[in-house]
């Protein structure tokens, strides 16, 4: 995830205002790493989706790890309101996985199922522990989360979350005025994580860096 100093995720609906050539660079190295790509259904709205793209090298990489020479992508909603006729679905060279509760509408499930590899787990609203599990019986073991907040809440109200990765931009997005858009206004909740703490998580810092008005943070929880 990338914030600004104010707490801001997103200006205008979407993080590129905030984000840098450097943020951008790991961001990809990131996915790089990963066996899935988790997003939730707004993130994948909001930010225009598409399929995921590596360059050759990063994808021959892959390969020699052992690792296919692209992650999955997954999207996880619970109205599995999504348009199956963009980008995301119509584009991609692999099938991404929707991960929607088992009572989301039938005609909604089953209009995902041609073009996606869909996964119920829960009932009323997904259950990220199930579902999670269910991916790991399936070889896949490092998921990288993009957001947006509600799932990050989420995998860590589950304890599901291992490490954060955070790029600070140092500005102050208060600062535009009126037309931005924050994370907390966007979500109706604050910030990164979007559901109320009901006590304090302790981190441990791993790495920071910084580069050009950017800082990189990477923290492990205990």
């Amino acid at each position: 995830m990338v914030s600004t100093l104010d707490g801001a995720i997103a200006v205008g609906g979407r993080a590129g205002e905030i984000s840098g050539p450097a943020d951008r660079a790991l961001f990809f190295v990131l996915r790089s790493l990963a066996d899935l790509v988790l997003v939730g259904a707004g993130t994948v709205r909001a930010e225009n989706y598409g399929p995921i793209k590596l360059s050759e090298d990063a994808q021959q990489t892959r390969v020699e790890r052992g690792q296919s020479p692209l992650p999955r992508l997954a999207v996880v909603t619970h109205r599995v309101d999504l348009d199956f006729g963009s980008r995301l679905f119509a584009g991609s060279s692999q099938r991404p996985i929707v991960i929607a509760p088992g009572g989301a509408d039938p005609r909604a499930l089953a209009e995902a199922r041609l073009v996606a590899d869909v996964i119920t787990s829960g009932t009323e609203s997904v259950d990220l522990p199930s579902a999670l599990a269910g991916l790991g019986g399936q070889g896949i073991q490092h998921i990288l989360c993009e957001g947006g907040p509600s799932l990050n809440g989420s995998l860590v109200a589950a304890s599901l979350v291992d490490e954060f990765c955070l790029t600070i931009s140092l500005k102050i997005a208060a600062a535009a005025g009126d037309g931005l858009v924050r994370g907390w206004l966007e979500d109706h909740t604050p910030g990164l994580i979007g559901r109320p703490a009901g006590g304090l998580m302790e981190l441990g810092l791993v790495h920071l860096l910084e580069e050009e008005g950017f800082l990189f943070l990477r923290l492990r929880t205990s």
